[in-house]
């Protein structure tokens, strides 16, 4: 049966050349070009050894399609929004794979404004891939012409939102762990534009990752942290395989999770503008809540995944936006998670209050969080979801059960949540509580609960993260 690509929570992602193939991809391109009205689009890659290919499929199928293409070759994945955003394009594509195994890849899409396209977009591209326009004549076909200047644009764009002269005072060292990815140079460019010393951890541009995982997590990042601290840096910086994920490490070379971090990023705005509105997806940890309702903030849910954080932040009108995973969002100035811009601003914050990363870090409250994935067919996904939902109205009538994304159960001294993966076929169970003890707890029952409707169903549970 032939491979269908369909977007999940943040653009086309398969197996090359498996799923994800060259004529899938041009196929793509044409189908872009037509939902386009074949207005004129920048294409970017990362550094995989497909991204070439599968760039070239897609310039392709836009060209076919009558777009005229601005090339702009290797880059920071949040340099292409920022691109698109203020050079006036009518959108971009990207060909990344982003935090995902070597051996795949993916696509997303943006629109005039740098976010990813939403929903009815996708499933225009999606049907027209399903069902291929023909493309344009002859004497209509779109032209490729190479630009340079992507990401020193974005370089220069990061200097321009912090007081240069203050960060540059201060003589920072810091240490930037690019991944083997397509950070490179950028995000170590940005960082020596501000004068800052830089310690540089895998920054060889290598597509097999022999450094680590293009993936963030904690425990792959030890290595970084003792870096951190052995350098006495005063601040860690580690990014996903296309740069807009990012994890940070304080200067005692602790690695904070993307909850920690995003929360302190989300407080010096709240601090900046006196007040605001912060979007998080449902997964967040409840220390967003106490540290806005310290700086005049108010926060709104959404589901996980880009495109539903940035349809939120429109629609809320929100001054910021992050996830656990390490994605940072600053609409005034760009629609995707943006790395570099998040540095500055904690740089910035740091000299203006003379005050040490783990300062700040110490300073909020402390939770206990619990993450776990069971392999799950997507066919079972609904059941699942059914059950649990059944399941926490009967067992715990007294406490609040929110459907935003799966079922989150919400409780006075912590919550559960039980969420389908719009990426692979896996259902998370997150927990988090004051104690250790307690989130433990509350994960064991949501594994129970997952167990248990998945062999209502005939299918075994099985944990595989």
């Amino acid at each position: 049966m032939a491979w269908t690509p369909h977007f999940g929570t943040s653009g086309i992602r398969g197996v090359v050349p498996q799923e994800l193939r060259p004529e899938i991809a041009w196929q793509l391109g044409l189908s872009i070009a037509t939902v386009f009205n074949r207005k004129r689009l920048l294409l970017c890659h990362d550094n995989r050894t497909s991204s070439p290919l599968l760039a070239h499929a897609v310039a392709s199928g836009l060209m076919a399609g009558g777009t005229d293409v601005l090339s702009g070759g290797q880059v920071i994945t949040p340099a292409v929004s920022f691109y698109t955003n203020h050079r006036g394009l009518a959108g971009a594509v990207i060909v990344t794979g982003s935090h995902i195994p070597a051996h795949m890849s993916g696509i997303e899409v943006l629109t005039s404004d740098g976010a990813p396209v939403n929903r009815a977009k996708e499933r225009e591209i999606e049907g027209l891939v399903t069902t291929p326009p023909e493309p344009v004549p002859w004497d209509r076909e779109g032209s490729i012409t190479a630009v340079t200047d992507v990401g020193s644009f974005w370089v220069a764009g990061i200097i321009q939102q912090v007081n240069v002269a203050l960060i540059r005072k201060r003589g920072f060292r810091v240490t930037v762990d690019t991944g083997n990815g397509s950070a490179i140079p950028w995000l170590l460019n940005a960082m020596t534009e501000l004068e800052c010393t830089v310690v540089g951890v895998n920054t060889r541009s290598d597509p097999f990752f022999p450094g680590r995982s293009p993936n963030l997590a904690v425990g792959i990042l030890d290595r970084t942290a003792r870096i951190v601290k052995e350098t006495g840096s005063d601040l860690g910086i580690a990014v996903d395989g296309d740069g807009d994920r990012a994890f940070f490490f304080d200067d005692r070379g602790q690695s904070l999770m993307g909850d920690v971090s995003g929360t302190i990023l989300a407080r010096i705005e709240l601090e900046r503008r006196g007040g605001g509105t912060i979007v998080a997806p449902i997964n967040t940890s409840n220390v967003i809540e106490d540290v806005a309702a310290q700086f005049k903030g108010k926060v709104e849910y959404c589901r996980i995944g880009p495109p539903a954080i940035v349809a939120a932040v429109k629609r809320y009108g929100a001054i910021f936006a992050f996830e656990e995973s390490g994605k940072v969002i600053y609409p005034e100035i760009n629609y995707l998670s943006d790395s570099g811009l998040a540095a500055a601003h904690i740089l910035e914050h740091l000299a203006e209050h003379e005050v040490k990363f783990s300062a700040l870090v110490d300073e909020l409250p402390k939770y206990y969080q619990q993450k776990r994935a069971i392999d799950c067919p997507n066919t079972l996904k609904k059941p699942v979801v059914d059950y649990a939902l059944k399941t926490a109205k009967t067992t715990f009538s007294d406490a609040e059960v929110v459907t935003i994304d799966g079922v989150k159960i919400v409780f006075d001294d912590g919550w559960l949540l039980l969420r389908p993966s719009g990426t692979e076929p896996v259902f998370r169970c997150f927990s988090e509580a004051r104690t250790e003890a307690r989130a433990r707890a509350l994960l064991r029952l949501g594994l129970d609960w997952i167990a248990e409707a998945m062999k209502q169903q005939g299918a075994p549970a099985s944990e595989v993260n």
